[in-house]
């Protein structure tokens, strides 16, 4: 699906079928804004050619070209990226299941509740090669047409939560959440 994003920029948006609840979109263009607006999804965007303005929680944030900017569910934010020459931003819409503990049997056939951790606050900005890397790449995996499991979408996530907050490893290979997803 293609449409016009403030008459500036073209926008593509794919939802894989693996992974319900999942929105991946990519914008082309010289420019992107949006006004404030709010998700009950993790957003992470990033543009590769253009410093991103964030306004997130009363906070404006500026992302420089290639970083990651991480929105928690349930933020009110707004983007802007403007420059001379034409970029392209990728973000994904990451639903709160996939950052929550899911419920799981115990050993004596009890179920643990389901536990929910929020991230912290606020946008950040992660300025890391390697993570826009790991992020770029993961995102054209993901637009590929089919039911297929990425594992690396675990391996993100799990660097992302990480890096935003203490005790946030959860989506690491072989626990629950990740378990439960896969």
């Amino acid at each position: 699906m293609a449409m016009e994003w403030d008459g500036y920029s073209a926008a593509q948006v794919w939802r894989p079928v693996s992974y319900p609840g999942l929105v991946l979109y990519r914008v082309s263009g010289r420019a992107t804004s949006q006004s404030l607006h709010v998700h009950d999804e993790l957003q992470l965007t990033l543009d590769a050619a253009h410093a991103q303005e964030v306004s997130c929680g009363g906070v404006r944030l500026t992302a420089p070209p290639g970083s990651l900017v991480v929105i928690p569910p349930g933020e009110v934010h707004a983007l802007r990226a403007e420059g001379g020459r034409p970029g392209v931003l990728c973000g994904m819409l990451v639903p709160s299941a996939f950052l929550t503990e899911h419920t799981q049997p115990t050993s004596e056939g009890d179920e643990v509740a389901e536990r929910e951790e929020s991230l912290p606050g606020g946008g950040a900005v992660l300025d890391d090669p390697e993570v826009a890397r790991d992020f770029v790449a993961l995102h054209r995996a993901l637009r590929a047409p089919g039911p297929f499991v990425e594992p690396r979408l675990w391996a993100l996530l799990a660097v992302l939560l990480s890096r935003l907050g203490p005790g946030r490893e959860r989506l690491r290979r072989g626990s629950a959440a990740y378990q439960a997803a896969t």
